[in-house]
């Protein structure tokens, strides 16, 4: 009680700590907005993650369809890009379609999802891979309980919604499209235009000096060379959005001698168990390893493995051997002659629960006994009763196929139980087959090898690790700017700095690194930042297979570039061959001071040569170089005069034009070109039309400011 009177004493000092508390917390919130950090009391992000043609996308939606359509994915960052590529385009499909007064009736998505007139969506999300073939039977399940009010799993309901919406999108854009495309004409004068460029020849003679008589330490290059570059290149290096880049110092975690001794040491200790089990496949996996799904040839061993493996016996452990960043135990399971290929066909009835298995397993004993008693033939059956439907309608036929082709239980009676003219019943993932072997070939007569694995991959121990972050933390410690990494990379050669290419706000991938969260933080990160800043986190990138952490990475903002002209530093990264080419022209042109092309051809100890060339295609077949200002100059430069020096891409040119001979204008080929012209152009439509669309409704962005 006395601690409260005391408060209520000094109620003003609580109100001004209180006020100073929440002022502070204000100027904090206030200054990690305009940091750009995202998360600032007025910070100014959206309520909405884009707005497209009119129509705003909220978060909730968006992440709600994400997990409707990719929820199988593990690429987070690339479905993300997908479904707002998918959603941008069906903002823009619907405006365009309101506008032309198209619509798809109840009738026709009916016809869509279930007809004769399948959707593209459907028969990517239905199609078996292997065949093409769409489940017809599957389909008709699912329609059938759609109509008949059955319960449905709620993410299977939400997905096939969302399946719609795909559905009719990708219908109206096909009658867009078709409206674009079957209004494009080609003009007689078109076609002649297209038929010269294609046929009209230009024969001269040249000189190409390459650009490698001149070497790059030879040429400097400066800060002007970049802008004048850019400056005769304007519109060809504008970029549209704004973009930052990347500097990086990447630590990469490599194993010690100890790291690899220990691993190996620890591979030996299982060999005395690999070899005395008797249950290889349960060994094995309990090992992280596994057994062979197919018999292999020799020649699809590798390493050592295959000097070993003919002069092992069965049952025999070989190894540890090193490959592909592994050591490796290998066991000779089974040594067979096998045929090459098999002839086959089956009756599949699907089944995926133990009742089901039970009622297909029924249903094919009895497919079986009506063969076997000559009752019914195989083929009828197979059409009639079937439910791979690809080949059901071939009576069961799967044609002739190698090993390995087929799901291991299948695998194995085709290969290497079966014999040729039997009936054998088999189940594996899909549900219950009854297959009949029509012949299996042996044109090989070595054996082939089953074989089972125990592999354990040499990765950097703990220790290796904690070691290695702390020198990169040291040296961390000590950079408080870009600059500072710079100077440190001229006096320790182990900080060696690249730069990224220029990556945009919503970028989640960075060359040389994977496209993941780790980018993904590293690009949210200069998004926030300054230019010479050095991130305050030290990036480690995992790899994907053992987990343990392969890169240690420092990373700072090289540039910050807006919209317009490429900056140099941007220009810098990504333009350096080019530019520096550009002024190995300048240097040799300045050399080339003769009109006569065998004095030019013996003062670079090159060769004169000739090459016959079209408008249209600019290839120097001699010379297997596509140079169309070469060829674009040929054209344009009288028979007998001699060039002026011509910057390619592969060198500077001096040519001397020959002869030029005029393509013959037939009016019963201009039918065909201009039937090319307009297949290859409706072909194009499609692209062309949204992405003008695209341009003309700018879409609002906010994808960064939530993922």
């Amino acid at each position: 009680m006395a601690l409260i009177g005391k408060i209520r004493k000094n109620f003003w000092l609580v109100l001004v700590l209180l006020a100073m508390a929440l002022a502070s917390f204000i100027l904090m919130d206030i200054m990690g907005s305009r940091r750009g950090g995202g998360s600032g009391l007025f910070d100014s992000r959206p309520n909405h993650i884009g707005k497209i043609a009119g129509q705003k996308i909220d978060y909730m939606e968006f992440e709600k369809t994400e997990r409707a359509l990719y929820s199988g994915s593990k690429d987070v960052y690339g479905r993300r890009q997908m479904l707002w590529n998918y959603l941008l385009e069906k903002a823009i499909v619907e405006k365009q379609a309101n506008k032309l007064g198209l619509g798809v009736s109840k009738d026709e998505l009916m016809e869509l999802q279930f007809g004769n007139r399948l959707s593209s969506v459907v028969q990517n999300n239905f199609g078996d891979p292997r065949t093409g073939q769409v489940n017809r039977q599957q389909l008709l399940q699912f329609k059938q309980a759609f109509e008949s009010g059955q319960e449905m799993n709620e993410e299977f309901r939400g997905f096939w919604g969302e399946q719609e919406k795909q559905i009719i999108k990708t219908a109206l854009q096909d009658k867009i499209s078709n409206l674009v495309s079957k209004s494009m004409i080609v003009p007689k004068w078109q076609a002649e235009v297209v038929n010269a460029l294609n046929n009209d020849k230009a024969t001269f003679e040249f000189v190409r000096v390459g650009y490698d008589k001149i070497t790059d330490a030879e040429v400097k290059l400066t800060d002007e060379d970049y802008k004048n570059f850019l400056a005769k290149n304007p519109a060809k290096y504008t970029n549209p959005d704004e973009s930052r880049i990347i500097d990086f110092a990447a630590f990469n975690v490599v194993p010690s001698v100890k790291d690899s001794m220990t691993i190996r040491d620890s591979l030996m200790a299982l060999k005395a168990g690999f070899l005395a089990t008797t249950n290889d496949s349960l060994y094995t996996v309990s090992k992280g390893g596994g057994l062979s799904q197919a018999y292999a040839k020799l020649a699809d061993v590798t390493g050592k493995l295959k000097d070993t493996l003919p002069n092992l016996a069965i049952g025999s452990v070989a190894g540890p051997f090193v490959e592909n960043n592994s050591y490796l135990l290998a066991k000779l399971v089974d040594k067979k002659v096998l045929p090459d290929s098999v002839k086959a066909r089956h009756i599949l009835k699907a089944a995926t629960d133990p009742a089901g298995l039970a009622k297909a397993s029924k249903a094919i004993d009895s497919l079986k006994n009506l063969i076997v008693s000559g009752r019914a033939r195989f083929d009828s059956l197979a059409m009639k009763n079937s439910e791979d439907t690809g080949s059901g309608a071939k009576g069961g036929d799967l044609g002739t196929f190698g090993q390995g082709t087929m799901v291991k239980p299948f695998n194995d009676v085709c290969f290497v139980t079966g014999k040729s003219g039997n009936l054998y019943t088999v189940t594996t993932q899909f549900g219950v087959h009854l297959i009949e072997i029509q012949n299996q070939k042996f044109v090989d007569k070595s054996p082939k090898y089953l074989l089972a694995f125990i592999p354990a991959p040499i990765v950097p121990s703990q220790e290796t690790t904690d070691a290695l972050y702390d020198k990169v933390s040291t040296i961390k410690s000590t950079v408080k700017s870009l600059d500072d990494l710079a100077k440190a990379a001229e006096k320790n050669t182990e900080i060696q700095i690249q730069s990224s290419r220029g990556l945009k706000a919503n970028d989640y991938s960075i060359p040389n690194f994977q496209g993941n969260e780790v980018s993904r933080d590293m690009i949210k990160w200069a998004y926030s930042s300054d230019k010479n800043d050095i991130s305050p986190t030290i990036y480690d990138y995992k790899d994907e297979n053992s987990g343990h952490v392969k890169q240690y990475v420092i990373a700072g903002l090289k540039s910050i570039n807006k919209p317009g002209v490429m900056s140099i530093e941007e220009a810098k990264t990504v333009l350096e061959m080019q530019v520096k080419n550009a002024k190995k022209a300048e240097m040799l042109k300045a050399k080339i001071t003769s009109t006569d092309l065998n004095a030019i051809a013996s003062q670079f100890g090159t060769n004169l040569d000739t090459a016959s060339v079209t408008f249209a295609s600019g290839l120097i077949e001699g010379i297997q170089a596509s140079e169309p200002i070469v060829s674009a100059k040929a054209f344009g430069l009288a028979k007998g005069k001699v060039s002026k020096p011509i910057q390619g891409n592969t060198g500077v040119y001096v040519i001397k034009v020959t002869d030029i001979v005029p393509a013959v204008v037939e009016n019963s080929n201009l039918g065909m070109i201009k039937s090319s012209i307009a297949s290859s152009a409706k072909q194009g439509a499609q692209y062309r039309l949204w992405e003008a669309l695209k341009k003309k409704y700018k879409p609002e962005d906010n994808r960064a400011k939530f993922f």
